[in-house]
């Protein structure tokens, strides 16, 4: 395999710098196409003329499903400069009017974050806090960029309580590897895609640390709601197909309000 790109984020500002390209290629995957995409969608909501902040946007995913989806004002954070390019190139090419700000989600008073927004949306970034500080910082981040009263966070996370075994989501195109059972245990996801290997480690939390990490970021209410498939994705690939992922998703959607 020594002819493939191995892309390996394990931590740092600038482990993410050349995922870009991989991230975008993720999407096609068909658990993120069928049922991570449909449940995000479900879970925002409409957004027609809300103010949306994409935290940790990676190369714009999500970013520019949000424009489309009719948002008024479309922003993406993230700190890997080299994952910017990537979205900034993307928006050029073929432009749907939002933009992209570099800033640490785990300082919150990160820059773009200025406590006017409707909803953030946060894809995979909550489990690549390394510690329950961190975690409770980048959560502040997202408190501190909604308005004062109503605004939300959408969050997609590692389920705390996903499928152990390496070759469990094999057959969905990735695997999860967890050495040790505590808070903040390295998770390592590998993933065999057409232009290379995607290798990151997240990190695993409870739902009681996602919990009290969002009661000390301001929040007033959290709750959890599970991954659910399209009518497409049953479709095309049947129920027996999605039957183990569903007993035990590999990710979790966490919503957290401000009060009223």
């Amino acid at each position: 395999m020594s002819d493939l790109n191995t892309v390996n984020a394990a931590g740092g500002t600038d482990a993410f710098d050349a995922l870009g390209a991989l991230y975008e290629e993720s999407a096609r995957l068909p658990f993120r196409e069928y049922l991570e995409h449909h449940s995000v969608r479900e879970a925002v909501g409409d957004v027609t003329g809300l103010d949306a902040l994409d935290l940790g946007c990676g190369s714009g995913l999500y970013t520019r499903r949000l424009a489309a989806w009719g948002a008024a004002r479309v922003t993406g954070v993230d700190s890997s400069a080299g994952i910017l390019a990537t979205a900034r190139a993307v928006e050029r090419a073929r432009p749907v009017g939002v933009r992209y700000v570099r800033a640490d989600a785990t300082r919150p008073a990160a820059a773009g974050v200025d406590g006017s927004t409707d909803l953030v949306l946060s894809v995979y970034v909550l489990c690549y806090a390394r510690s329950e500080q961190e975690l409770t910082a980048v959560l502040a981040t997202a408190r501190r960029a909604l308005r004062p009263a109503g605004g939300r966070l959408v969050a997609v996370t590692l389920n705390p309580d996903y499928g152990r075994g390496a070759a469990y989501y094999a057959p969905y195109g990735f695997t999860l590897t967890q050495p040790e059972e505590r808070e903040g245990a390295p998770v390592t996801l590998d993933a065999l895609l057409p232009g290379g290997r995607l290798h990151v480690t997240a990190h695993w939390w409870s739902r009681k640390t996602y919990e009290r990490a969002a009661r000390a970021a301001g929040f007033a209410d959290t709750s959890w709601s599970p991954l659910t498939v399209s009518p497409r994705g049953r479709r095309l690939l049947g129920d027996a197909y999605w039957s183990a992922y569903l007993r035990a998703p590999q990710a979790l959607i966490l919503e957290a309000t401000v009060a009223s």
